[in-house]
């Protein structure tokens, strides 16, 4: 899983060095009598914590090469920890490795339970690997349980206009579109799967919909 051309940021090295230092100054307040050889070691629970929180906060920001690797250490480490192989597969989605972002969301999936993240991440995924069963199949299973969540009806959506599923299509975009009723995106997606329909009409004024919010012209 680990990309060997990927190597921990230096600045994240020295961060942990001072997280470390800081440490140790604390435990010295705080128990005076402790010898020197215990007060630095570095306590790999703490090194995890601090990897995972880096890696996390890199993801997060979008700084998906400076994560992966801290967030393959902390794996490493804890080959179980949910977070990290959540963002681990996000990172790795983003970074076009595809095959192993899918792979680990999965597993993260079958081991602690999927969550509406999860699922609406996986079932992106899906959809750039054109495997749109899995994706449909995945998403549906997710709108159960968190029916107001809009990039779940929203990708649903998508999965099942590639689907050749119209209806279905349709459906999932309307219940996006209750979520948040300005997302110029539904309409356009909605207006494509009208006209495959052949509700030319219907399909048009889902188009001008889509332009009116885009140019300003609705409120948000």
């Amino acid at each position: 899983m680990s990309d060997k051309n990927l190597r921990v940021n230096p600045l994240d090295e020295l961060g942990l060095a001072f997280h470390t230092v800081g440490s140790v100054v604390r435990k010295v307040m705080g128990s005076a009598m402790r010898g020197y050889a215990s007060l630095f070691t570095m306590d790999e629970g703490r090194r995890v914590d601090y990897f995972r929180s880096k890696g996390v906060t890199h993801t997060k920001r979008g700084r998906y090469l400076q994560a992966a690797p801290l967030l393959e250490r902390v794996l490493g480490a804890s080959p179980e920890d949910p977070e990290a192989m959540f963002h681990l597969g996000f990172c790795y989605l983003k970074m076009e490795r595809t095959r192993d972002g899918i792979d680990l969301l999965e597993r993260a999936s079958s081991k602690h339970g999927a969550s509406a993240k999860v699922n609406s991440i996986l079932g992106m995924a899906y959809i750039q690997i054109k495997d749109y069963g899995q994706a449909a199949a995945t998403l549906e299973k997710a709108v159960v349980e968190n029916p107001e969540n809009f990039n779940l009806n929203y990708r649903l959506g998508i999965a099942k206009d590639n689907l050749q599923d119209y209806d279905g299509a349709v459906a999932a975009f309307e219940a996006a579109l209750q979520i948040r009723p300005t997302e110029a995106k539904v309409y356009q997606s909605l207006g494509f799967t009208l006209e495959q329909m052949g509700r030319h009409d219907e399909a048009v004024a889902f188009f001008k919909r889509a332009v009116e919010i885009e140019e300003g012209g609705v409120e948000h």
